[in-house]
């Protein structure tokens, strides 16, 4: 009964006033891409028209897709080997009871301890070392091992959740054990890997100081530390084509939450009963 009660309006009102709260300051980003520089700082003046000579200015003045490419494919290239070597982990670490995986289960849990911060200093000299400074693998790399004590956590709950007998069942038709975890197991951890990759997407793209410390070409730069290079080194009065870049930046996140939100919710919301 007390689960089906409605919240009161009070708390409702409350909710929708710190929800605009969190809100407008992506409405002032995007509304003061588009106005003219009269207006620009005036906060509370509606535009006026779209004004697109600030986005027509952060084209020609800065190489935006080009970041934009980079920031893809380090993404893309640190979330799918996160996933690859992460849902291995979680699966085997779930189903295996011995001490010896009990404890490299713990050490799995342990490096979500550790932030990354903490670690630069280490890895800029193994990256000196190992010659991969200044290389867009390396980010992969670095982001790849900050994410696996989590994504493996996150697995092993989730592979909990499957029945033993399917496994079972597999191996008497004479599945092998790469063959069930690609074909049985993987897919239905697919809500799994739909939460690791909503909830860690947005820390790879907004990432600023890891690329600005292990990057040092401009074509290799991804869109964050671009950014913030071209307001200071080009824009240090004229905000408005940092705004409209700025704008550029946050769409592709805009429409990756908007199609995968549901993803998201359904695979927490079975990880929490389930788990």
């Amino acid at each position: 009964m007390g689960l089906n009660k409605r919240p009161s309006v009070a708390l409702e009102a409350l909710m929708i006033l710190i929800a605009l709260a969190f809100l407008f300051p992506i409405f002032f980003l995007v509304e003061s891409s588009f106005k003219a520089p009269r207006y620009f700082f005036q906060p509370f003046a509606l535009p006026h028209g779209l004004y697109l000579d600030y986005y027509r200015k952060a084209l020609q003045d800065m190489d935006f897709f080009r970041g934009l490419l980079n920031t893809v494919l380090v993404t893309v290239g640190a979330l799918g080997l996160a996933i690859l070597v992460a849902s291995m982990a979680g699966y085997v670490l779930s189903r295996r009871q011995e001490r010896l995986f009990r404890y490299a289960y713990l050490f799995f849990l342990s490096g979500m301890v550790i932030p990354t911060v903490g670690s630069l200093i280490p890895l800029f000299t193994l990256a000196v070392k190992i010659h991969l400074m200044n290389t867009r693998i390396l980010l992969v790399l670095i982001y790849t091992a900050g994410f696996i004590p989590f994504a493996s956590f996150l697995y092993a709950a989730f592979t909990k959740a499957i029945p033993r007998e399917l496994e079972e069942s597999a191996s008497l038709d004479g599945c092998g054990p790469l063959r069930l975890f690609a074909r049985i197991i993987f897919p239905l951890l697919l809500p799994a890997t739909g939460t690791f990759i909503v909830t860690n997407v947005y820390g790879i793209w907004n990432d600023f100081l890891t690329p600005l410390i292990f990057l040092n070409q401009p074509e290799k730069m991804t869109l964050m530390p671009q950014i913030v290079q071209f307001m200071f080194n080009k824009q240090s009065v004229n905000y408005g084509p940092v705004f409209a870049v700025s704008v550029l930046a946050v769409l592709p996140l805009i429409v990756l939450f908007a199609f995968t939100q549901k993803y998201m919710l359904r695979g927490l919301t079975a990880g929490a009963v389930k788990g």
